[in-house]
């Protein structure tokens, strides 16, 4: 395996294919990477969460060949591998995001070309999925009101549509950062999975959290 040695003295693992994509591990090899060392190569690269073989195959499982598309896909290596279309506004790319991210000190996602600049609602109403995948996603949040606690921006996803437009939602993320989330008050199925890898803290608070879809098909979102 290819190190990059750094002025810190942890070592980043080599885990970019040649074309800067995510290459696809199973629990077991991100398992042998120290976690100090993993979380440093996500924050370096701009990652949140970890595809995995295993998730990829369950994830498979849920969809069953139903029309789907990922919201928020950041780097889109989640949708490439489940060959699903990716989505993002691409926020990161904005100046002002930017300067943000620049001064606190985080490096920005490289979109690629693969990730169609949509935000989620557009998506949904683009691609009419039967199911819409959401990884490691912020909530939106009213910017007249004040701000719940540690939750969301005005830049975020309007879940509340996505799940009114009657899709099946499935959200990948971890409880201590996205177990405040408003839907979460709406019925919904939790996974604790095995297999779930990320650059969470407290990586054993991992979760999938599941909304049934009302509809097969999906009209627009209003």
């Amino acid at each position: 395996m290819e190190i990059q040695f750094l002025s810190s003295g942890l070592e980043l693992p080599d885990l970019l294919d040649a074309d800067r994509r995510l290459k696809l591990l199973s629990a077991e090899e991100y398992d042998r990477i120290p976690a100090p060392n993993l979380r440093l190569w996500c924050h370096t690269y701009a990652r949140y969460g970890l595809p995995t073989v295993e998730l990829v195959q369950w994830l498979r499982g849920i969809i069953a060949g139903r029309k789907a598309i990922e919201i928020g896909s950041g780097s889109g290596d989640l949708a490439h591998y489940l060959g699903i279309p990716a989505t993002d506004n691409r926020m990161q790319e904005w100046p002002v995001i930017k300067f943000h991210y620049l001064i606190t000190g985080q490096p920005v996602i490289q979109y690629p070309d693969s990730v169609r600049n949509l935000d989620a609602v557009e998506a949904v109403e683009h691609y009419r999925p039967q199911v819409v995948v959401a990884s490691w996603v912020t909530e939106w949040i009213d910017p007249n009101l004040p701000p719940p606690p540690g939750r969301g921006n005005a830049w975020g996803v309007k879940e509340d549509k996505i799940l009114a437009s009657g899709c099946t939602y499935i959200l990948i993320g971890n409880q201590k950062v996205h177990g405040g989330k408003k839907i979460m008050a709406l019925e919904h199925r939790e996974y604790a999975l095995p297999f779930l890898r990320s650059r969470a803290t407290f990586p054993q608070l991992d979760r999938v959290w599941i909304w049934n879809g009302t509809q097969k098909e999906v009209p627009p979102v209003a």
